[in-house]
């Protein structure tokens, strides 16, 4: 099933696989569960079929079951759709989850391979096995075998006749390289998921990386990890990408020379905060901090979204703060330490009287519960929606 999506940086969603199951404080809020919870119940039969024994309740709050449902029927959709489009693949899954099989995802990607004209972004936590299946010869020849079922099945739509033949000639494989038209990504919502998950995107083969901070639930320095003193354990590069020597070449006057290369980078950042029922506020300093970095090393930032918290206090027609429910504030360190209004006064540190004085050294954001929509996607007065193109790449080793 594709679905037009209000996702920011997508035109669509492709979800062959559904199912999926917790892996860390990110997954808290997954939007997921509570949508496959509703679907599971759907007086469509077929809908409610696609979505059968993917969560139940366990305690006071829903979860997955870790039951996952290919679904072959919705392999290949993009390739009915003939306009190029942004397609978010499985939205309502993991598609390097454990109990995914690898023919399944071998499938999806030959579906990619099928399809240059479509962009296809891809995110996931089990950033072992994306690096893992990602550089197996032998899951390269799964998808080739993928891709010939596919051209040769008469029941593959989208696929004329000359390029079944074109096909059969060729003598090249799709998968010799990364697909220049899949975008791996990460997702990392603190320090601690980006320094396990994105030396390992860094380590994978593909056209472009990117990471989505989203929800951010913490500051992330992508300039990698640091000591407990503050320094660098090591160059890692990150944003620009580790500078090294290339494979030797042989000049004219037949001296052997190795060429400068850069190692592999981040092509894109992608960050929002959390919305829905329970969302956890994220200090706007997370935000600027993550789009300082990328302008310094030239890479695109795309701001998504506040959620449900916004800097912007609500007010009402005479422009006093509105209380209550939907104008509840709370007070948040850049330490993500949040402080209710009851903590700001008394023997502790006088951390309302410096919010009031707007002390830089308190490094504190009042934040308003006001829903996704009220609190839009501008930080500091401007939207953010940079993309990664082809042509921005230079001479690396991928």
């Amino acid at each position: 099933m594709t679905t037009r999506t209000a996702i920011e940086w997508a035109d669509a969603t492709w979800s062959p696989i559904l199912g999926c199951t917790r892996v860390s404080k990110g997954c808290d809020g997954c939007y997921a569960i509570r949508t496959a919870h509703i679907r599971a119940h759907h007086p469509n039969p077929k809908v409610a079929a696609a979505f059968e024994g993917l969560t139940h309740q366990t305690g006071e709050r829903i979860d997955w079951t870790g039951r996952v449902n290919v679904l072959p029927g919705r392999l290949t959709e993009p390739m009915r759709r003939r306009s190029p489009m942004k397609w978010f693949v499985n939205s309502q899954s993991d598609l390097f989850h454990e109990q995914i099989p690898d023919e399944a995802i071998a499938a999806i990607l030959a579906v990619i391979a099928l399809t240059p004209r479509h962009t296809y972004q891809v995110l996931t936590k089990r950033h072992g096995r994306m690096r893992a299946l990602m550089s197996s010869p032998a899951f390269r020849e799964l998808c080739e075998q993928a891709e010939a079922r596919l051209v040769f099945d008469e029941d593959t739509p989208g696929l004329a006749r000359y390029e079944r033949e074109q096909y059969a000639t060729r003598w090249w494989s799709s998968f010799a390289k990364p697909l220049p038209n899949l975008w791996l990504g990460v997702s990392v919502e603190d320090q601690t998921t980006a320094d396990m998950r994105i030396p390992a995107l860094l380590a994978t083969p593909a056209a472009v990386r990117w990471i989505s901070a989203e929800p951010l639930l913490g500051p992330i320095d992508l300039w990698g990890p640091t000591d407990r003193f503050g320094g660098r354990r090591r160059l890692t590069y990150w944003l620009d990408g580790r500078p090294g020597w290339g494979e030797p070449e042989r000049t004219s006057i037949g001296m052997e020379m190795c060429p400068m290369v850069t190692g592999p980078r981040l092509d894109w950042v992608v960050a929002g905060g959390e919305s829905g029922p329970g969302a956890r506020p994220a200090h706007p300093n997370w935000f600027r901090s993550l789009r300082d970095q990328c302008a310094h090393s030239g890479v695109p930032y795309l701001f998504k979204q506040w959620g449900q918290w916004s800097p912007r206090a609500p007010r009402d027609a005479d422009g006093r703060i509105v209380r209550g429910r939907r104008g509840q504030g709370v007070t948040l360190a850049d330490d993500g330490t949040v402080y209710q209004p009851g903590d700001l006064y008394g023997n502790g540190p006088r951390v309302r009287e410096a919010l009031d004085a707007g002390h830089h050294q308190a490094r504190l954001a009042q934040l308003y519960s006001v829903g996704k929509k009220k609190a839009g996607r501008e930080l500091d007065g401007r939207s953010h929606d940079e993309y990664p193109t082809p042509r921005r790449t230079r001479t690396e080793n991928r």
